[in-house]
């Protein structure tokens, strides 16, 4: 569900120098002179660093971090707590419609208005449930979100020092980078000090 690292667009700037050259032709033997060609200086390239980076999957990364594990059990268990609440309300609902229809020949029409109000409030007191649920839960998940991303990207720009990468890039079937060298995996090392830094707090 949950994850989210941020993909480096690395943008080399290479400037090269111009020479100009005035050739001309020969009418005698068809041949090329450079007897007017101005010398040209050497090209001035500056120096590019040298680079090293890799990428890890986000896909795994968020699957077997103990981290995200955790949050994922904890929204589980609000999503099914919402739905028991429901579900116990919809059975309260149904049997209370029920029991309208069995008894509506022999109850009085005063009875028979105040338990239709009855049932009213009742489904009106659901769908607001239902709703206030649902808001909660998107709140969490919201929350929870920030809570990986804003943990694992700290934690990302020491691992990236410790390992020694200047880039560290995210993979995901479907991403953006759409292919990547299997020899630039870090995924299991970054999982593993992940799982470590968790553990030791």
């Amino acid at each position: 569900n949950i994850i989210l690292i941020a993909a480096v667009v690395i943008l080399f700037i290479l400037q090269f120098s111009s020479q100009k050259k005035e050739l001309v032709s020969s009418n005698n033997n068809n041949q090329i002179s450079q007897n007017n060609v101005a010398e040209a200086g050497p090209v001035n390239t500056p120096d590019i660093p040298y680079l090293t980076i890799a990428f890890v999957n986000s896909d795994t990364v968020s699957a077997h971090y103990l981290f995200a594990q955790k949050l994922q059990k904890s929204l589980s268990k609000k999503q099914k707590s919402a739905e028991y609440q429901i579900k116990t309300k919809y059975s309260e609902y149904e049997n209370m419609v029920k029991e309208y229809q069995q008894a509506a020949e022999i109850m009085g029409q005063s009875e028979a208005a105040e338990k239709a109000q009855r049932i009213a409030r009742l489904e009106q007191e659901i769908m607001q449930q239902e709703q206030t649920l649902s808001q909660n839960l998107a709140n969490e998940e919201f929350k929870a979100t920030n809570d990986y991303i804003t943990r694992t990207n700290v934690f990302m720009q020491e691992i990236g020092k410790t390992l020694g990468y200047d880039y560290v890039l995210s993979y995901r079937i479907g991403g953006p980078m759409l292919y990547a060298n299997p020899n630039l995996d870090i995924t299991h090392k970054v999982i593993e000090l992940l799982n470590q830094e968790y553990s030791s707090n």
